[in-house]
């Protein structure tokens, strides 16, 4: 039996836990829902980025698919709205708890709780995924304390 899921994405927010010299940013999504790396070219604006800056974007739950679609992530750039756009991605980690997936086009890497995948079949490395994403806002700055960064 085949169930057909509908993928829709939501408003989101994160935090800024650490960047690094190649212009990554990682982001730790609020509610422990997981971690993002993406490139400082996702995010609008023009501030230098620090542990505590918030952020928001669209994502969606991440659907297992067999056959891929030509996915195009050209809207995906900071002079746009941050409209969600369907990108395409692939699984390339797998564990009892949590599924990494590298989004097309080195537009990063997302790790979130296994529940996350909607999947007919038993989740490898390797499987193709689609899900929502977008570009991301800066919506303030808050202190971290010292042990978190």
């Amino acid at each position: 039996m085949t169930i057909d899921y509908l993928i829709n994405p939501v408003k989101m927010g994160g935090i800024v836990k650490d960047t690094y010299p190649d212009g990554r940013v990682k982001i730790y999504l609020n509610g422990r829902l997981g971690v993002i790396k993406v490139p400082r070219k996702l995010i609008r604006g023009d501030e230098m980025l620090k542990p505590g800056h918030e952020l928001e974007f669209y994502f969606s739950y991440i659907q297992a698919v067999d056959a891929p679609l030509d996915y195009d992530a050209s809207d995906m750039t900071p002079d746009h709205e941050i409209d969600p756009c369907l990108v395409g991605g692939k699984l390339i980690d797998v564990n009892d708890t949590a599924v990494t997936v590298e989004v097309m086009d080195g537009l990063g890497e997302i790790t979130v709780p296994r529940r996350w995948l909607i999947a007919s079949q038993t989740p490898r490395p390797g499987i193709d995924t689609e899900f929502y994403f977008s570009c991301m806002n800066v919506t303030g700055k808050r202190d971290l304390p010292q042990r978190f960064i």
